[in-house]
């Protein structure tokens, strides 16, 4: 697999390998009255994406570059802080609805590499009280814009075939009233830049034929498996920060880093 092709993509992008400690208050949702969710981490559990892929350089089959667009929606399983799974309250579903588009481009024998478009790109994610396992709407929470993002899937035959790496940067806007900061703010107010950072396992590919059912300039629809989890990264208050200064001998006390 390119893995140097796959962070091409992303260069010049504001990933990180770290997220902040961020507070999650669910008691709006039909939750433990009071309670809330200290996280730094959100597991999603696999999920089973729709692909449509078009010729479009009308080459008949899936080498070249050729539209992609994904959709599909994810439960979230645990929220994490470190090591430890929190879980999610039972009176209701978290889920991560995703839609994007872009371009693959396929080398014979080889591999699929995808360049998501910031254009198109629609996000969110809600929690649902309808529970039933299916997403069915419920509550916007938070928003992502895409910045730059791509994935590299082994087509070859071998072990590691129809498996791969996404990777996205994304920009995220929290809806009011439902996270906050380690000082209580809510970080749909706070000031700063705040992004995340979503990496994705593909696991198997299911449906992809090497040419288009219906011809040149057709289209062909497959199923992808995958797996994916989350960081958030947001400004922490200035008052933490100052007072990190002088604690820049115990690491992790002013600000906790996964």
């Amino acid at each position: 697999m390119n893995k140097l092709l796959l962070a091409s993509l992303i260069t010049g992008t504001s990933f990180t390998a770290s997220a902040d400690v961020i507070t999650f208050d669910d008691s709006s949702f039909n939750g433990t009255p009071g309670s809330e969710v200290i996280f730094d981490f959100i597991d999603y559990d696999p999920d089973i994406a729709t692909v449509t892929q078009i010729d479009t350089d009308l080459s008949g089959d899936i080498t070249g570059n050729d539209a992609f667009s994904e959709f599909g929606a994810t439960d979230v399983v645990n929220f994490k802080l470190g090591a430890t799974n929190l879980g999610v309250d039972p009176a209701y579903e978290v889920f991560f609805d995703y839609s994007f588009d872009g371009m693959a481009a396929t080398v014979v024998g080889d591999e699929i590499v995808v360049t998501f478009s910031s254009v198109g790109a629609s996000t969110g994610l809600y929690v649902d009280t309808t529970i039933n396992g299916t997403f069915d709407g419920g509550i916007q929470i938070a928003s992502f814009g895409l910045n730059a993002g791509g994935c590299t899937i082994d087509i070859a035959p071998g072990p590691l075939q129809n498996k791969g790496l996404c990777a996205l940067d994304l920009s995220l806007t929290f809806m009011a009233g439902y996270f906050f900061n380690s000082a209580g703010d809510d970080l749909s107010t706070t000031a700063g830049s705040k992004s995340a950072e979503l990496i994705v396992t593909v696991q198997d590919i299911v449906g992809l034929l090497p040419t288009y059912p219906g011809g040149v300039g057709s289209s062909q629809t497959f199923k992808i498996q995958h797996d994916g989890n989350m960081a958030m990264t947001v400004p922490e208050p200035a008052t933490v920060a100052i007072l990190g200064l002088s604690l820049l001998g115990f690491a992790g006390m002013s600000r906790r880093k996964l």
